[in-house]
């Protein structure tokens, strides 16, 4: 743990606003959770109504589909906090740790900016399908406005996130390896720090 300083009082406490970017994070993360349970109890409705009254349903499909698709973009932030995306670093650990903490810098750059370029061209396609008023086509109907949100929403805090590893990756550089601001889970090996 770092020591106080006139440059920086508070050394082992990230920056305001990457503080709130993890606490935005946290909340799309526990609120994908909550919405994928929601989506588990609304199958149970309709295929218990479906076998005991023999009715059926003309929302339940569509409004599990973007419940879903709201638990898998906007949750993807909380995934990368914890680091339980996915990865392939079988070439980068056996790289010293100074390069390995570069390679982690390159690849969590080119991700963000991935990510970045996808949440624009999402909300220019949710701009358009607002403007025409488009709708799902289905018996339920409902405008499709708010389930296209779900994505650049999602891309957009994703790539809020990335901007929090890269600040992180580079306090690692710059301290020359010490362990950096972020306290990986109790379950997690130390050697696998960072997410990129």
């Amino acid at each position: 743990m770092g020591q106080p300083t006139a440059e920086n009082p508070t050394p082992d406490r990230p920056p305001a606003p990457l503080r709130y970017i993890d606490h935005l994070a946290t909340l799309f993360g526990y609120l994908s959770g909550v919405l994928v349970l929601v989506s588990m109890l609304v199958i149970s409705y309709a295929a218990l109504l479906r076998y005991i009254v023999g009715a059926s349903t003309i929302w339940q499909t569509e409004l599990v589909t973007y419940l879903l698709m709201f638990a898998a973009f906007c949750g993807a932030a909380y995934g990368l906090q914890h680091g339980d995306h996915v990865k392939i670093d079988i070439v980068v650990t056996r790289l010293p740790p100074r390069v390995q903490r570069i390679v982690r810098l390159v690849a969590a750059v080119l991700a963000c900016c991935f990510v970045a370029a996808v949440a624009v061209m999402a909300f220019e396609m949710w701009w358009d399908t607002t403007e025409a008023g488009r709708r799902s086509g289905s018996g339920w109907n409902p405008p499709l406005t708010y389930p296209h949100l779900i994505l650049p929403v999602g891309m957009t805090l994703l790539t809020l996130q990335y901007l929090v590893v890269i600040a992180g990756i580079i306090t690692e550089i710059r301290h020359g390896g010490a362990t950096t601001t972020r306290q990986e889970p109790a379950h997690r090996p130390p050697e696998q720090g960072i997410p990129t």
